[in-house]
């Protein structure tokens, strides 16, 4: 009898009430999940940016500091491996062209990039440079040609070399050279006993092929190159 008196002594909520309670315990609890995962996301994307920015300040000083150390070098291979980095490497092609055109400052008169070198290899391709024939004009050509090779001349030398000299440059012309251009070229540097002299300049030759985007040869450009060595170097093997 105490029991039922205290029973009907509670209040009963009505079945309304319990339904709004229930609602607000739930919109309280998405309000809670809804506030931690946005909490969540701003630590996670407070990371990512000091990340972001971490990477993109390293890779800017690296980029600088390649820039500045290689500017004056003579070896392209050198250049070409040095930028051979992670995330550097994306930017390999330009900063390349950048550094080339201190050594060879005719490559800027081209659009040109390099996209393989190696130790006598190279390859490359240049955009259009039209001419009042609406065709590739022929100096462009030749100076595309002229690139390639010395790079891959370059890049097969050792560090006796002093000077390298152009004497030749002969183009045979198959057909007209319109879009897209690729060179290539492969150069093996001959062996001393190969050459006339070991203490005398030497005239070596190579090739470069250049062909259209259907893979047709536009050109053939045959090189002729003067190179000499140190001569403290021989004065040294004398003694």
């Amino acid at each position: 009898m105490t029991t039922n008196l205290l029973n009907n002594n509670l209040p009963h909520l009505p079945e309304s009430a319990n339904t709004t309670l229930l609602k607000d315990a739930f919109y309280q609890h998405v309000q809670a999940t809804v506030q931690l995962t946005k909490v969540a996301l701003a630590l996670e994307w407070t990371v990512f940016t000091r990340f972001t920015v971490g990477v993109v300040v390293a890779t800017f000083l690296s980029i600088v500091y390649l820039m500045f150390t290689l500017r004056h070098t003579r070896r392209p291979l050198v250049i070409w491996e040095k930028l051979n980095k992670p995330i550097i490497k994306l930017f390999r092609p330009r900063l390349f062209a950048f550094l080339l055109g201190g050594m060879n400052p005719y490559t800027t008169s081209i659009d040109m990039t390099i996209t393989t070198l190696s130790k006598g290899f190279c390859t490359g391709f240049m955009r259009v440079i039209y001419n009042c024939h609406f065709s590739l004009h022929a100096t462009a050509l030749a100076t595309f040609a002229e690139s390639v090779g010395e790079l891959a001349l370059l890049s097969s030398l050792k560090d006796d070399i002093s000077d390298t000299d152009l004497v030749s440059l002969k183009i045979d012309f198959k057909k007209k050279a319109r879009g897209l251009i690729a060179a290539s070229t492969e150069f093996c540097l001959p062996e001393q006993g190969d050459q006339d002299s070991e203490n005398s300049p030497s005239k070596l030759k190579m090739n470069v092929v250049l062909k259209d985007r259907t893979l047709e040869t536009v050109a053939v450009a045959h090189l002729i190159w003067h190179i000499a060595h140190h001569s403290s170097h021989y004065h040294k093997s004398e003694q």
